[in-house]
């Protein structure tokens, strides 16, 4: 078996899995994503005799093999030739991302393991889906309205009374190339009178929500039939905490999940077509668990980095590595089989990782985190 990881190699979760893997005695390659050149060009050769094993898929300088597993973690967006003439970038553009889809489409019909399914990924990555799955499969969802509507805004705050909160669709940090200032998306609450004018409410779609007054925050990985729950403590009591995590201010611990919880989890998994993900909870003063999103391709080391006894690390190995459909029981009896984030902050490989890579042509840098 080999492990293909659809990322740059550097990218922030390939570097230090990629380096596990390896020491767990893996073969694992990595592809950064469609591009024009050769590292990151792609061919699909199709036979007329209609038979699978006779389809052969190349990314890269990697042969898809039947019994090969694909996590697709982070593909960079498709890249043309940008020797290509103006007047044919958008048809080249619009080409490159068929290409792509068509080749990300076609892993689901190999016989090979994908975690998560492209067409998952698309489904589940979201808001309303994610929260109609959610409410559908039992879990407590807050009131929400998505829109850029100005007159459904002022709507919706006139008819609730509750407090009210405003969040984006995706997050983003935006970073000066050289240094400087960075400005960060966060969750904040709103009321009906700091609402702006019509016109800048146009300017973006936003999500508006029912405020959950919480006693604190849940981070759990989905892994495959295993799920894992890791309370959040934030000492400012922020309403998003992802800023305080990154300076090492939230405080993390493993916690039980109820089973209802669990339970609709698992049935939403079934649902989506994800077999792993990251799920935000809110929890209230009656410890109700108020579900809040899932991103099907979220971040997890930092749970390690913040508490090294949780071995998030060894049990996503474990889950990559193993059958589809393993059991909680079994990834535990083998994540000892790899090393942890510890080990691999003090292994030479961490200082070896080159940093991430930005766009030349822009003058501010924009992460997803």
């Amino acid at each position: 078996m080999k492990i293909l990881i659809t990322a740059p190699e550097n990218d922030n979760h390939t570097a230090p899995l990629k380096w596990a893997l390896e020491r767990a005695g893996y073969s694992v390659a990595c592809w950064a994503g469609l591009g024009w050149t050769d590292d990151r060009q792609a061919s699909i050769s199709l036979l007329p005799d209609l038979q699978i094993k006779d389809t052969q898929l190349k990314l890269g300088h990697y042969l898809v093999e039947s019994g090969d597993v694909i996590w697709i973690r982070k593909p960079v967006q498709p890249k043309p030739n940008p020797q290509t003439t103006p007047e044919d970038a958008k048809f080249a553009a619009n080409e490159y991302r068929s290409f792509y889809d068509s080749l990300m489409y076609l892993l689901e019909t190999l016989p090979v393991r994908v975690v998560n399914k492209y067409a998952a990924s698309r489904f589940i990555n979201n808001k309303s889906v994610q929260l109609l799955l959610a409410r559908d499969c039992g879990m407590n969802m807050p009131r929400t309205l998505m829109t850029n509507s100005p007159q459904a805004v002022r709507e919706h705050f006139c008819d609730n009374p509750q407090r009210m909160i405003c969040k984006t669709f995706a997050t983003h940090i935006w970073e000066k190339e050289q240094g400087g200032p960075i400005v960060v998306t966060e969750t904040f609450e709103l009321s009906a009178n700091m609402l702006p004018s019509d016109e800048v409410l146009t300017y973006a779609p936003a999500i508006y929500q029912e405020l959950v007054v919480k006693k604190f925050d849940v981070r759990m990985v989905l892994l495959g039939e295993a799920v894992y729950s890791y309370s959040l403590h934030n000492p400012k009591g922020a309403l998003d905490w992802r800023g305080d995590a990154t300076q090492g201010l939230v405080r993390v611990e493993p916690i039980i999940t109820p089973p209802e919880v669990e339970k609709s989890v698992l049935a939403f998994a079934a649902k989506s077509g994800i077999a792993c993900g990251s799920f935000d909870f809110a929890i209230d003063n009656q410890d109700r668990w108020w579900f809040l999103e899932v991103n099907e391709g979220g971040q997890f080391l930092w749970l390690d980095a913040a508490n090294a006894g949780l071995h998030v690390q060894e049990k996503f190995l474990a889950f990559l590595t193993a059958s589809a459909g393993s059991s909680r029981q079994m990834l535990e009896a083998r994540q000892s089989e790899f090393p942890s984030w510890s080990d691999y902050l003090a292994s030479p490989a961490k200082d070896q990782q080159l940093p991430e890579e930005a766009d030349p042509n822009a003058s501010f840098v924009s992460i997803e985190a």
